[in-house]
């Protein structure tokens, strides 16, 4: 299998997409927005992971190249092929299939609880729920119209939907490992506003063992997500 990982902070890894991958035996490229803009030369791929990013899924006007990000969703999507986004990746599928993406009531931010809607979706029969995954978020999305809600929260309704038989949506972060969460603690943690939702450097450094949970819960759901057969076969 062949997997274009979409990222839009120069640097940042895949974390256990990228073990995934690995593990498997496939093969994934990158392609990095705002730097590489040539899309007639994307890769041929089978599945497009889309990854997270510091800007807006509706800050077109400041980053134009997200027009043309959405239609290659769009046309992704259509094409049956499978696609899945992490955080501002799904936030990105939410908005180039016609839902709205705004700022949440808080950033939420740490190891937040997630319970499943129910055991199993189209797409989908593992439950999205089991343990605390992390979050590093200010946004929020409405539903495309179809989608299958399948995770939520108390702090953050819309946590996880599929959508048709090849898209997955996870708002938050099961691919970062240790490294990418300390990363972020320290570069970045300082500057995000004050929120109900935010915990602290140490609360959060005293649960990083939850990241194991989800390279678990990723690695379960990619496997269900390339398995299941494309549209029409």
């Amino acid at each position: 299998m062949k997997i274009l990982i979409f990222k839009h902070i120069p640097g940042e890894p895949a974390g256990h997409a990228e073990q995934w991958a690995e593990e498997r035996g496939h093969g994934y490229s990158y392609f990095h927005w705002g730097q590489d803009q040539e899309t007639n030369t994307l890769p041929e791929f089978d599945l497009l992971i889309i990854m997270g990013g510091k800007m807006g899924a509706y800050e077109e006007d400041i980053h134009p190249w997200l027009r043309t990000e959405k239609q290659i969703i769009r046309e992704t999507i259509a094409s049956g092929k499978k696609v899945m986004g992490i955080c501002l990746g799904a936030q990105l599928i939410a908005s180039a299939m016609g839902a709205a993406v705004y700022k949440n009531r808080h950033p939420e931010i740490g190891f937040h609880e997630i319970s499943a809607v129910q055991p199993s979706s189209p797409l989908l029969k593992t439950p999205v729920t089991g343990s605390r995954y992390f979050q590093w978020h200010g946004d929020t999305f409405d539903l495309p119209e179809g989608a299958c809600l399948i995770a939520t929260s108390d702090q953050v309704k819309n946590q996880a939907f599929t959508l048709n038989d090849n898209v997955l949506a996870l708002q938050f972060h099961p691919e970062m490992d240790e490294k990418i969460v300390q990363g972020l603690l320290d570069s970045e943690h300082h500057r995000v506003e004050p929120s109900p939702w935010l915990q602290s450097k140490s609360e959060i450094t005293d649960q990083l063992s939850l990241v194991n949970e989800g390279r678990n819960l990723l690695f379960t759901l990619l496997d269900e997500l390339t398995s299941s057969p494309e549209p029409g076969r």
